[in-house]
């Protein structure tokens, strides 16, 4: 256990997780609210698939470019005015629900102002950790537990957000996620992040491009973070469906779906935490994609909740198997000139991808129900699983030299 936290012996870092622990279980609690009153309003899955989808394109266009900002200017900086933004726009759709003036073309709208500033953000959040880390042996371990800290949220806030929308109503789960934006505003002010010398004009996206295209480790670990975010559209999308429609229960049972998969994802993050060392990353990102695979399809045209549940754990520990080792893998390969720009780059195949991989499942949806998605989905995942793992002994031998410049090879 001490070392699955030891990167919590920083104060800034303690901090830190401490308050996105907090900021996090409320986002979640909104997310959970708005993906009921957005099927209670429009009873459409290609509505659930638009709503996602325009709060998930930003990430598509913008945080290529959010990765610049995130090497020009102070990043604490950046992050608290994003912070801000987003509590005003939690607490502007707390007062819309309890006037009962929520209606699709508001939902279309917040989503889209959450996504513009969540493309921001998410990049300079992921290039503001080593800021924070003052140990860089400890830098592995923080970002695993960066994961914890939101499946964690996974885990508590949809439970919260099921109890709160049976005991109270929608514009309480609001305004809960907009009060919860105080710790992490807070934290971000009160600690003392590394000064980094930013680089004014001189920083280009064109060179991060130009990495990701000359190092194939790096580009297969973008690809492979591509295909887990499409194939996750679906459960981000359609939980409600399946909530209210095939297991015929309300949003507690929304609720429990969504814990179920952050559970998973839990234990995958504490897993990850646990390791000290970057070996044998790759066997467990193939691992993790027939894993999700097959999980997606057990899933699709099942109608028991027992059942369910397990097939969600084991999906969302799948999941974030992968994208957390992709994540790990590349912190431990990009020199530190790059890192903003490049995990820009990763948070567009993670959180940019969303939004295709919704409006395309709105579609199919649309046409031939919500389960032949989820089919695809795991179809995906498997055929992922198999390239990555024909390619893994190549990728190995050109990341050899890297891994053991840093000393990162140790098992």
């Amino acid at each position: 256990m001490k070392n699955t936290f030891r990167s919590l012996a920083g104060r800034d870092f303690r901090l830190y997780f401490i308050g996105q622990c907090v900021s996090l279980v409320g986002t979640w609690v909104q997310q959970v609210a708005f993906a009921w009153i957005a099927y209670r309003l429009t009873g459409s899955a290609f509505m659930l698939g638009l709503i996602a989808f325009c709060g998930q394109f930003p990430m598509l266009v913008l945080t290529p470019f959010s990765g610049v900002l995130a090497d020009r200017f102070s990043r604490r900086n950046v992050l608290v005015v994003i912070q801000v933004m987003q509590m005003a726009v939690a607490a502007l759709l707390a007062v819309l629900a309890w006037q009962g003036e929520m209606t699709p073309l508001v939902l279309v709208a917040a989503s889209l102002a959450l996504g513009v500033t969540g493309a921001v953000e998410m990049p300079v959040r992921q290039a503001f950790t080593p800021d924070i880390v003052h140990d860089r042996a400890h830098m592995a371990n923080a970002i695993a537990l960066n994961s914890v800290t939101f499946n964690a949220a996974r885990l508590v806030g949809p439970a919260a957000a099921g109890f709160i929308l049976a005991a109270f109503s929608e514009a309480a789960c609001f305004a809960v996620n907009a009060l919860s934006y105080v710790a992490t505003i807070y934290t971000l002010l009160v600690i003392h992040p590394t000064r980094v010398e930013h680089g004014g004009g001189r920083t280009s996206l064109r060179e991060g491009a130009a990495y990701v295209r000359q190092f194939a480790p790096v580009r297969w670990l973008l690809i492979t973070v591509v295909v887990a975010s499409f194939c996750l559209s679906p459960y981000l999308t359609f939980m409600p469906v399946y909530a209210k429609d095939i297991l015929k229960g309300g949003p507690d049972t929304l609720g429990i779906l969504m814990a179920a998969s952050g559970l998973g994802a839990l234990s995958a993050g504490l897993y990850l935490a646990n390791r000290k060392s970057v070996f044998g990353l790759g066997d467990k990102m193939v691992a993790g994609c027939f894993a999700a695979g097959i999980a997606s399809a057990a899933f699709a045209y099942n109608s028991l909740l027992w059942v369910a549940l397990p097939l969600l754990i084991v999906s969302g520990c799948a999941t974030i198997i992968i994208v957390t080792s992709s994540n790990i893998l590349l912190q431990s390969l990009v020199p530190d000139n790059l890192r903003g720009r490049v995990m820009a780059l990763y948070s567009m195949s993670f959180i940019g991808v969303l939004p295709v991989g919704s409006l395309v499942a709105g579609g199919i949806a649309h046409l031939v129900g919500v389960q032949p998605v989820f089919v695809v989905s795991g179809i995906v995942f498997v055929a992922m699983g198999v390239a990555l793992k024909r390619r893994l002994p190549r990728l190995r031998q050109e990341a050899h030299p890297v891994f053991v410049e840093k000393g990162l090879l140790q098992k």
